[in-house]
């Protein structure tokens, strides 16, 4: 049987226009990491095939069918079942806040007021990987119903739960299956954006 070698990190670049974080092998000649001005001054003392693991006690890491470290790895939970774990992605968080700001008479600057804490927005960038080389057709449904779906959404996983305090729930604002023309047509790469659902009851009196 033919194999075949997939490089995620340069599929990661053509479509995303950046690189994930890697570290390079420990008998390579390059730099420890990309950054050039980052070392690790002493060695892991934690075995491989080790699992992290969160203050609440969630797993930052697994280990895949083939033995290889997987790092942060999400799972989109609809009316608490499990849908879909994604594995080959990654996840940026972004916090932000309204400040009102008053200018104040013969002073210099500005009285700064917090309004209010806006909602967690999280960036996921990655791929579907079709199991034996099959078009991702199943995952690529599921992505769209948790889009499409009217029931509550929880994202779950070591990584965004440090940010989830009080609910897991998330609002799904858009999913993109980028153009991949060319390339393997089992391994599809898509965006998608969340935003944190913590309040799950208004009542209007």
């Amino acid at each position: 049987m033919e194999s075949r070698i997939i490089d995620l990190n340069q599929l990661y670049q053509q479509y995303f226009n950046t690189k994930p974080y890697y570290v390079t092998p420990k008998d390579s000649v390059k730099p420890t990491t990309q950054d050039v001005n980052y070392a690790v001054s002493i060695e892991n003392p934690r075995r491989k095939g080790s699992i992290d693991y969160s203050q609440k006690g969630i797993a930052y890491n697994k280990i895949g069918s083939y033995g290889q470290d997987i790092w942060f790895p999400i799972q989109f939970w609809k009316s608490n079942n499990k849908v879909i774990e994604l594995e080959a992605c990654t996840v940026a968080v972004s916090l932000n806040k309204t400040i009102i700001q008053t200018v104040v008479s013969e002073r210099q600057g500005t009285v700064q007021e917090r309004f209010n804490t806006d909602d967690y927005k999280f960036s996921i960038k990655g791929f579907l990987i079709g199991k034996d080389r099959f078009f991702p057709e199943d995952q690529i449904q599921i992505l769209k119903d948790l889009w499409q779906t009217t029931e509550p959404v929880q994202l779950h996983g070591g990584y965004p739960e440090v940010f989830l305090d009080e609910s897991c729930r998330v609002t799904i604002l858009n999913v993109d299956f980028p153009d991949a023309q060319g390339k393997a047509m089992w391994i599809r790469p898509f965006t998608m954006s969340c935003i944190s659902d913590f309040i799950q009851d208004l009542i209007i009196p």
